[in-house]
């Protein structure tokens, strides 16, 4: 599902970051990497960027990837999503921890302006699932509102079901006006989860259902810290950042989260 993706760098990253990532993305079925660098207009220089991409592609040759590299320049949003356009990748990887630049940058307005420009699945890679230690993910949350944007996500939680044994379901509703139309949405609501679990059973070894009531944002935040769940799946409307992104529930996600977050246009 993944087999070819984009991965901005930092060009001070060290090896064993780039290494290591490399690793989690062949685990993750990747089968072509594009290393991709940013240079800002009027700053930098174009051959020593290729240089050290260079020197990245001969150290990622033992992971088992089929590596290329490219350097662009410009606005460092556009260009990211651009490529990412232009190379029909499976996924923008954005790799958001260690002494990454993306820390400073991409965890900032550039991160969101990714999202919003994207038009391809984004991770962004952030404390859990913590590579330094485990390639191995445990346990991921799919917050749906059973619209459009969740069903999207259908074709890749299935692949991900391949790679993790545990799936979290979690539905954030708001409660109804009165007692009666109150039970009537919770009955929905048990309905829905309960055919989303089906449908998935065959692909993960466990499944839970949480149905929560209030912000989407902070029930998603504090469900996958309280399942300490390695990565979040979300899905999203192409329609004006913030705005049709279950509401800001994205942003205020992928800037909160301590899991990785994939967002799926």
């Amino acid at each position: 599902m993944f087999k070819k993706v984009l991965q901005p760098v930092d060009l001070n990253e060290s090896i064993a970051e780039i290494k290591i990532r490399a690793s989690f993305l062949y685990k993750m079925k990747a089968e072509e990497l594009m290393l991709f660098y940013v240079l800002t207009p009027g700053l930098g220089s174009h051959k020593h960027a290729e240089s050290r991409l260079r020197h990245f592609k001969s150290v990622l040759n033992e992971v088992g990837i089929n590596v290329h590299y490219k350097v662009e320049e410009g606005h460092v949003a556009v260009e990211i999503t651009k490529a990412a356009r232009e190379q029909k990748a499976d996924l923008i990887y954005i790799p958001a921890s260690g002494r990454n630049f993306l820390i400073s940058s991409l965890l900032g307005s550039t991160t969101q302006d990714v999202v919003r420009l994207a038009d391809n699945p984004v991770w962004v890679h952030k404390k859990r699932p913590d590579l330094r230690h485990e390639e191995q993910m445990h346990r991921v949350v799919f917050a749906t509102d059973f619209q459009q944007a969740a069903e999207k996500c259908c074709q890749l939680v299935y692949f991900i079901g391949e790679l993790v044994p545990e799936l979290v379901i979690l539905h954030v509703g708001e409660r109804a006006a009165d007692p009666y139309s109150e039970q009537i949405r919770r009955e929905n609501v048990n309905e829905n989860l309960e055919k989303l679990k089906e449908q998935y059973s065959g692909y993960f070894r466990k499944i839970r259902q949480l149905s929560r009531i209030g912000s989407p944002a902070g029930h998603i935040l504090d469900v996958v810290d309280e399942t300490r769940a390695d990565a979040v799946i979300l899905g999203r409307l192409n329609e004006p950042f913030p705005l049709h992104v279950m509401g800001s529930t994205c942003a205020r996600v992928v800037s909160r989260v301590n899991s990785s977050v994939l967002l799926i246009p």
